[in-house]
């Protein structure tokens, strides 16, 4: 009887391997096909598959990670009635906690604000005047972000790099895109990127190589006179370092005044720093 079997298991086994291997390869088929639907799906023909390449693998690779921080030094102009542009500075500091948790401090030399954000419970402090707003927005960062988009046109500086999905958010609303090749950027290489959108023309430079982060961000508002420009170049990535919940408690000055959210979100000196805000 041990013979038998012996025998009969050796006669299947090529035939065994072979249907493990064909399952396997249909289910791997199946993945990839999927995958390539997916791809196809949201490729935007006009952009440069090169440039959408990079600018995906930048999107995966932020889209994996569970909690990150960075700075940005900022530069934007100011359009006088004489039409002469004036150029300022700002710095920008981010923590985000997926799924729930961001803080974004953005202060420049005419004023900015702080936005703490904890599980759907956002708080805005405008400084330096010290007035600060309470509201209720939906329990995930990408949520609220977008909540706070439709309900109160407000698009925080830099928003599109909170974003799980970076690459959906950036390309919304392009024309067209472009691979511009390779420049240095605060000492990194970082591959250089052109849209066109309607309302306003971006750059982007993506650092070379295993940790494909943004490093600096050029905007040009060309429907507006001027064309005035915001840039920010972005540092101090950190990654895999835990942030604590602490980062996200708001601070308050004693002395303060309590308005309404939309009183803050719509100073117009606000709405620049995120492509966000004309898709």
């Amino acid at each position: 009887m041990i013979r038998i079997a012996e025998s009969l298991l050796k006669r299947l086994r090529p035939r065994i391997s072979l249907f493990a291997l064909t399952t396997v390869l249909l289910a791997s088929s199946g993945s990839l096909f999927r995958m390539d639907s997916a791809l196809a799906q949201d490729a935007n023909p006009n952009i440069d598959p090169k440039a959408a390449g990079i600018l995906q693998d930048m999107s995966y690779y932020m889209g994996s990670q569970y909690e990150y921080t960075y700075k940005a030094d900022m530069m934007f102009d100011d359009v006088l009635e004489s039409k002469e542009k004036i150029q300022y500075n700002g710095e920008e500091t981010v923590y985000l906690k997926k799924p729930d948790k961001f803080y974004t401090g953005y202060v420049t030399d005419l004023g900015g604000y702080k936005l703490w954000y904890d599980a759907g419970q956002a708080t805005l402090l405008e400084v330096p005047l010290n007035d600060f707003s309470l509201a209720t927005l939906p329990p995930s960062v990408d949520q609220a972000l977008n909540k706070l988009k439709e309900e109160y046109q407000f698009t925080p500086a830099l928003s599109e790099f909170l974003f799980i999905d970076t690459y959906k958010v950036m390309t919304a609303d392009v024309i067209s895109g472009a691979y511009f090749g390779i420049s240095k950027v605060m000492g990194a290489n970082c591959h250089h990127l052109v849209f066109v959108e309607k309302e306003i023309d971006w750059q982007i430079w993506i650092e070379v190589g295993k940790r494909p982060v943004p490093r600096k961000l050029v905007i040009t508002y060309k429907n507006m006179a001027e064309s005035p420009q915001f840039i920010a170049l972005i540092k101090d990535w950190v990654f895999g370092k835990p942030i604590t919940n602490f980062a996200f408690k708001p601070e308050i000055p004693d002395v303060n005044s309590r308005v309404e959210f939309n009183q803050i979100t719509g100073n117009q000196k606000y709405k620049i720093g995120s492509i966000r805000a004309f898709q």
